[in-house]
């Protein structure tokens, strides 16, 4: 039996925890965090004196994630997610239109009978586009190219802008491959237009992951920061030495990151250039999140596009998946803004943030001012890389340094992050 050691106890660390664990092997997880979740973590909010649990960061479940549903069997939750079907809207100058499929948004009165058709036809040469050519256009050219610059700005835009932000513009056509292919496959799978949601979020997920693991002899250790992993040579406590930030040494025989690539890439000095390369030069997609339970929703719409150019990607009614009785009669609403990594956003404070986003809200939806009952700013710099034109191929997951492996967004080449993608991660590392 050999001991791993998992750094990040986000998903794809949990998932990887719980299959050595399984396979006999003796685990140890650390988390710098003082919960384990990463993007998938909660906290706890008040309504009055209720208590609701809630995700930092927005999740939901198609019936086509089979890795997540797997997982949830395995746990024995399946039963507990939540199915419904909810209705989008786009907004464009205070104006609200249905938007829920792609036969709504392109009968937007901004789009001509012509733009409408070319859109169409962009959806269907994005699926022929082969991944060489993909990888060489910007999607923003692309679907210039292919459904005109009107349609772009008015449907295309809004879309992109609610996956990316103001990342939008850079990231490559092979976004639009992928995407679009994800939603093909889960039609033709015969997967329907539900959305799932947990009540309470990932916590209980993550609880009953923890309790396997530790049920196996393992240990999820939180409050454990990873400075640096090295390789000493081989001894009796193992070949790799993990010093954590109090000074702290473990000693392993493997070790999984998980961490992003920049931060994975600090923590082993003894990695190739171009190794630290591959995990440090595409841009990293960000997003700060702020969290609202407020008294009305602005309207009974899962997404909210908003056409109109803003500080704000998107509205996100929890709401409209999520009973009120899960949140203690207040509607869940949030407000993402997805950016660059280094953006200035994040040295702002959660009030400053908040007082912005809310800001951004009233210009958007100029009808609507809601009553605010407790709110929280979650943020992370590092969500995914973005693929870019060009970019070289991620990192393997095992490094040159023996027993050091990278199990992350760095190998994320999707730009689309999601719990399904996190667990097709941890498959594909530790089947190979």
């Amino acid at each position: 039996m050999s001991k791993w050691v998992i750094v990040g106890g986000g998903m794809t660390g949990m998932a990887l925890a719980l299959a050595g664990s399984a396979a006999g092997q003796q685990v140890l997880v650390l988390e710098g965090a003082a919960e384990t979740g990463g993007l998938t973590g909660t906290m706890p909010m008040h309504v009055g004196d209720t208590e609701v649990i809630v995700d930092r960061f927005y999740h939901v479940i198609l019936e086509s994630d089979t890795h997540v549903l797997a997982l949830l069997d395995q746990l024995g939750m399946r039963d507990e997610v939540r199915w419904s079907s909810a209705p989008a809207s786009v907004v464009a100058n205070g104006v609200s239109y249905p938007a829920t499929s792609f036969t709504d948004m392109a009968r937007l009165p901004a789009l001509s009978l012509p733009s409408r058709m070319l859109i169409g036809l962009s959806i269907g040469l994005s699926l022929l586009l082969p991944r060489f050519l993909a990888d060489r256009l910007t999607a923003r050219r692309w679907l210039t190219l292919t459904a005109g610059p009107s349609a772009y700005r008015n449907f295309w835009a809004p879309i992109l802008r609610a996956k990316l932000g103001n990342q939008a513009c850079r990231v490559a056509a092979s976004f639009l491959v992928f995407t679009f292919r994800r939603l093909v496959s889960a039609r033709l799978s015969g997967a329907g237009d539900r959305f799932g949601v947990l009540p309470g979020g990932y916590a209980e997920v993550l609880r009953r992951m923890e309790q396997k693991i530790t049920g196996c002899g393992g240990e999820v250790r939180t409050g454990a920061t990873v400075a640096e992993i090295v390789i000493t040579g081989q001894s009796a406590e193992g070949r790799i030495r993990i010093t954590l930030a109090d000074g702290t040494q473990i000693f392993c025989d493997e070790v999984f990151v998980t961490t992003p690539g920049p931060i994975t890439s600090g923590m082993l000095p003894q990695l190739t250039a171009d190794e630290h390369d591959r995990l440090t030069a595409a841009p990293h997609l960000g997003v700060i999140c702020g969290v609202f339970l407020v008294r009305q929703p602005p309207n009974d719409s899962y997404i909210t596009y908003l056409v109109d150019d803003a500080d704000l990607t998107g509205v996100i009614g929890m709401h409209a998946l999520l009973p009120a009785v899960e949140t203690g009669g207040a509607a869940l609403l949030q407000l993402p803004r997805y950016c660059a990594s280094d953006d200035e956003w994040f040295e702002l404070s959660d009030e400053q943030i908040r007082d912005r986003l809310l800001a951004e809200l009233a210009r958007c939806l100029p009808d609507y001012r809601p009553e605010v009952i407790d709110w929280a700013i979650s943020r992370a710099p590092h969500v995914v890389p973005l693929p870019l034109p060009r970019a070289r191929e991620p990192l393997p997951h095992q490094t040159s340094l023996p027993g050091v492996h990278v199990v992350s967004t760095a190998q994320n080449t999707s730009g689309t992050l999601n719990v399904e993608t996190s667990l097709h991660q941890a498959e594909a590392a530790v089947t190979g």
